[in-house]
Order: structure tokens, then sequence, then C-alpha cells
């Protein structure tokens, strides 16, 4: 990100101005006519940068979010006019002098020219209106990209669970080469491994370790190979199969469609659990769960996969996971008194989100979200 960005300057000429030496201080302090004659700018391109480098700039990190949530792209026009860019005021700089985050907006050079062409009833003028509604639906847009890219790649912060039986058993459902990865020598050395690529369970017994929670009190004899190896395999389950993100299904109509069919799927965001209590004393089935609108999701699960002790505790919050499964059952259901379409699915692997999103409504573009939940 070049500094001259910060001053609302469009990329496109940043590029030309750093290939020349040209920093920010130095066109500040050089003259129109050196800039024009030793440097080969054009006059009105030295007017216009030298008016926007009076303007206090836009804070960095500020500025970073802006591009990034973006994807460094126009928001009204995605990037297919131009993948140049500049940063521009909704409310006039002129009037405003706001470098707030809710005033700023990407666009191309060409959308930009449209914003501020003057007079009101101009037919290819774009009202800052518009440009409003379409940063927030870009960002939106790109926040669920971003979502669905880290998904598929399995980005995640840290694994809290997985049902190693049911991902050997997508494993073998897709391809026919027994599971390999890194880790495997490593735990047949331990003979942790029984023939099926399953956790030994007389390496279990011979070793003392607590067959309910296998994960949690693997200790020195390898746990993170084990859930290693074993997120690795999903991993190559992921590069195969199509996991569908759960919030483009959470439609009655597309409910309907899929009731027959066999729907994979994966949720980033918010979920709500409840602790089991002290790992390893019992194998106890719990869940996490949300409600929106009309629907209720819950995905069931047996606490003995859970990868760690911390991993327990979290489920007692609220907790932004990113988590993997396949849907059961789809049916209506009287939840506390309130008729929900339920949803039921089963999960291969959750743990914390990298990556999340906004799904709270704005009233006000400058107000603070609302809870749809609520």
């Amino acid at each position: 990100m070049s500094k001259y960005v910060q001053y609302g300057i469009p990329s496109s000429w940043t590029k030309e101005f750093e290939i020349k030496g040209i920093s920010t201080t130095t066109f500040k302090n050089t003259s129109n006519k050196n800039l024009i004659e030793r440097y080969n700018i054009s006059e009105d391109k030295v007017k216009f940068v030298k008016s926007r480098l009076k303007r206090k700039p836009i804070d960095g990190d500020t500025l970073q979010s802006l591009l990034e949530r973006n994807r460094f792209v126009c928001c009204l026009c995605k990037g297919q006019k131009s993948d140049a860019y500049i940063i521009h005021h909704i409310e006039a700089y002129s009037i405003s002098q706001d470098n707030n985050y809710y005033n700023l907006a990407v666009l191309c050079p060409n959308d930009h020219d449209l914003v501020h062409r003057e007079g009101e009833n101009l037919t290819n003028k774009i009202p800052k209106e518009q440009v409003e509604k379409a940063k927030i639906n870009w960002e939106k847009e790109v926040e669920a990209l971003n979502v669905a890219v880290a998904s598929q790649s399995l980005e995640i912060g840290e694994v809290d669970f997985l049902n190693f039986n049911r991902i050997l058993e997508l494993y073998h459902q897709l391809y026919s080469n027994p599971p390999h990865t890194k880790y495997k020598d490593q735990l047949e050395e331990l003979k942790a491994l029984d023939n099926l690529g399953g956790i030994s369970i007389d390496f279990l017994k011979n070793n003392n370790y607590n067959e309910n929670s296998p994960f949690v009190f693997w200790g020195p004899a390898g746990s993170w190979a084990l859930s290693l190896h074993y997120t690795d395999l999903f991993k190559q389950i992921l590069s195969t199969l199509q996991f569908t993100d759960l919030d483009h299904l959470l439609s009655v109509k597309k409910i309907k469609n899929i009731l027959s069919e066999e729907k994979f799927c994966f949720y980033a965001g918010g979920l709500y659990g409840k602790n089991p209590g002290k790992p390893g004393t019992n194998s106890e089935i719990t869940h996490l769960y949300f409600h929106r609108r009309k629907f209720y999701v819950e995905w069931t699960f047996d606490t003995k996969y859970m990868i760690s002790t911390s991993s327990y505790i979290r489920l007692s919050h609220r907790t932004e996971y990113l988590i993997y499964g396949k849907i059961r059952t789809i049916e209506n259901r009287m939840i506390n008194g309130k008729e929900y379409i339920y949803i039921n699915i089963r999960p291969y692997l959750f743990g914390l989100a990298l990556r999340t999103k906004t799904r709270r409504p704005s009233i006000h573009y400058r107000d603070k979200f609302t809870d749809e939940e609520n």
C-alpha cells in the first residue's frame, strides 16, 4: 500500500511516482514546474496530487482494513472496469474532513468520475446512497468468499473436535489408496493405529489411557501426531469433496430441495453449546447449535472425540467455530414453544474459525449492528 493512496490518489498513479522515485514529501516540496518538466508529469495530474496532499492522510490501519475487505477493487464494478482504485469519501472531504472507515469506499477511477459528475439529474451520475449500499453488499460478498476459501483449505486456528471414525469412513468412500500422512510412520512405530487406520484399542489399554477420551489423555505418546494425522486426512477429503456453506441452504425452498440428497456442509460463525463436565470421566453426547428466523440448527456429537481440556471449556461459551458435517435430519419441530425447521447435522471436525461473517443487518450505515438472532 502506497503512502499516496492514504491521500486519495489513484493507485495507478502511485506506481508511476514510485518508479520515478518521488515520495509524497518530495512531491509536496517540488515546484509544479519541476514536476512537469523534470519528472514528465502532466499539469492536471500535478495540480490534482498537490491538492490531495494538503489533506490529512487516512490512517494506515483503517485503509488496509478497507482495502482487504474490498479485495482491493471497486465496490461498484467489482474490478470489472479496472483493477486500479481510488479511496473515495462518501461525504465529500471538503465538507466533512472525515477519514473514518464508514465514510470511505474503494472505487475504480471510472466510477469515481461518475460519482463526482456535476449536476443531480445527469443520467450516469452515481449517488452517494448507491455507493453506501454497494460497499455494504460487496464487503459481505467478499467476507463470504473469504470464508468459503478458508473452509475448503481448512484454515483453522485450533481443532477442538474430530471424529476419526467418520473421517476414515468418508476417506475410504472417496479414495482407494490407504490413508497416509507424514505422521503415519511415527504412529505406526508406536503401534497406535489399528489395521483400518483407527486408534488401536490395545495400545490405549497397554498404556493405561482413557478410552473415553483418547485425544486428551494421549499425553507423551503422541497426541499431537494423532490429531494432526486425522486433520491432514480431512484436508485431503476437502480437496476432493465440496462442502456447501450452510448459510446458502437456510431458505425454505432450498432446504426442501435437499431432503433427498446427501448434503455436506460447513458453517463459520458463533455457536452455543454445553460444557459436558470433566473430560474423560465418561463418553457423553452434547451439542452445538444456533437459531435464526425459521431455522434451528444443531450438531450433536460424542465428547470422546474432543481434542483437549480447553476444547471442553469452550463448549460452555458462544464460540466462533468452523464446523464441517453432513445433514442427517430436516423436520418441523417445536422448541421452547416455537415452531422451527429443525436441521440436525453430523459433525466430522470443528475448531476455532480464523474467518467468519457479519450476519447482522445494517439499520443505518453509521449505526452499530443489531443482533439478528434476538
